[in-house]
């Protein structure tokens, strides 16, 4: 896991009012296994924005560049109402692979927050949670890295979600 930090260079008003679209959480394995434990499955949803749409110009312009050592890149908007999270959880890329033909395990993702922390609002990368951000603050981890999001907050999450493979 890595952690940086970069200067905020967006409005906030290109990314709210933005078409998200509700992603709730594929695994179906995993949905069950939550469930029975008293999980509600409708709180397990993020809402997503992501290419072939168009991006906020900050994005292709002021901040993927400040990862050169990435190929590849490609670039989403998540979005978390108060109540909702992803529980723990490895991504599998599949769509991404797909795409660009990889079959290499040298995938890597960024989450760039895009507002200050708020109160309820936790990264779990690992073993390690993470809260009290501060807008710009990221955090990069390799393709099989468990992780879960959550906001138990009353305000809603926004975040960049970067997703390249190594040069």
């Amino acid at each position: 896991i890595m952690k940086g930090y970069i200067k905020p260079c967006w409005n906030m008003e290109d990314f709210y009012n933005l078409p998200y679209c509700e992603a709730p959480f594929y695994n179906d394995d995993q949905i069950n296994e939550y469930v029975s434990c008293g999980h509600t499955k409708k709180h397990m949803m993020v809402h997503k924005y992501h290419e072939p749409n168009p991006m906020p110009s900050c994005i292709k312009e002021k901040i993927i560049p400040q990862f050169s050592s990435w190929s590849n890149v490609t670039s989403a908007i998540n979005l978390f109402n108060p109540g909702t999270y992803l529980p723990y959880h490895n991504d599998s890329f599949l769509k991404y692979k797909q795409i660009f033909g990889i079959t290499s395990e040298d995938i890597v993702r960024a989450v760039i927050m895009l507002e200050d922390w708020q109160p309820g609002q936790i990264i779990l990368i690992e073993d390690k949670s993470y809260s009290g951000w501060k807008s710009g603050q990221y955090w990069v981890w390799e393709n099989d890295t468990k992780h879960s999001f959550y906001n138990m907050s009353l305000v809603k999450r926004y975040a960049l979600q970067l997703t390249g493979t190594i040069k």
